[in-house]
C-alpha cells in the first residue's frame, strides 16, 4: 500500500485519535450502539480519555497514516492478568479490505514474539459481524461470548491468537 505508514502515537495525537474514533464509530456501530452514543459523541471527553491512554507506558499505540490523513489506529499491551491484549484496531471504511489489518497483525505478532508472549487476545462486539469475520480469518479462536444484554454494546466476544501457528510462516518471520 503506497503511502500508508504506521507510526507510534503520542499524547499530541489525542485529537486525531478521537476524531478518527468518531468517524469509525459512526460507520461501524450504528445499529449496535444506541444512536445517542454516536450522534452525541462526547468529543472532549474522548479526547481526554485518549490523552490518558496515549500517555500510559504499558499501552503501545499507533496511527495508520495515508500521508496526512489518519486511516485508522490500533493499540496493544499487557493486562493486569499478564496477558497480551489487542486493545483497539479500527480502520476507516475506505481503508478496509486493503491488507492493512494483515499488516497490523504482523506488527502485533512481531511485538508479542519480541516481548516473550505466546500469543494475544482481543474482544469485539458480538454484533460487529465484519470484525468477527476478520478476527477469525486472522487465525483467532473464539473462546467466549458474553451476549444477550439489553444494551447490545455490552455483548462481547473474546478471541485468542496463538503465535505457535505462525512461527514457521514464511510471510511472518518470528523464529
Amino acid at each position: 500500500m503506497d503511502g500508508i505508514t504506521i507510526r507510534p502515537a503520542s499524547v499530541y495525537d489525542a485529537r486525531l485519535w478521537a476524531e478518527t474514533r468518531q468517524q469509525v464509530w459512526s460507520a461501524t456501530y450504528r445499529g449496535i450502539y444506541p444512536d445517542s452514543w454516536i450522534d452525541q459523541y462526547d468529543f472532549a471527553g474522548k479526547e481526554q480519555l485518549d490523552v490518558s491512554r496515549l500517555a500510559d507506558p504499558n499501552i503501545f499505540s499507533f496511527l495508520i497514516m495515508d500521508g496526512e490523513t489518519c486511516a485508522g489506529y490500533f493499540s496493544y499491551g499487557p493486562t493486569a492478568e499478564e496477558e497480551f491484549y489487542l486493545r483497539s484496531l479500527y480502520l476507516l471504511p475506505a481503508y478496509q479490505g486493503r491488507g492493512l489489518g494483515r499488516r497490523v497483525f504482523a506488527h502485533l505478532r512481531a511485538a508479542c514474539f519480541r516481548l516473550g508472549y505466546p500469543g494475544f487476545y482481543c474482544h469485539c462486539n458480538e454484533h460487529n459481524t465484519p470484525a468477527r469475520g476478520f478476527y477469525t480469518h486472522m487465525g483467532g479462536i473464539l473462546v467466549s461470548i458474553d451476549g444477550g444484554h439489553q444494551n447490545k454494546a455490552e455483548d462481547q466476544c473474546r478471541y485468542e491468537f496463538s503465535l505457535t501457528a505462525y512461527t514457521n510462516d514464511k510471510e511472518n518471520h518470528y523464529v
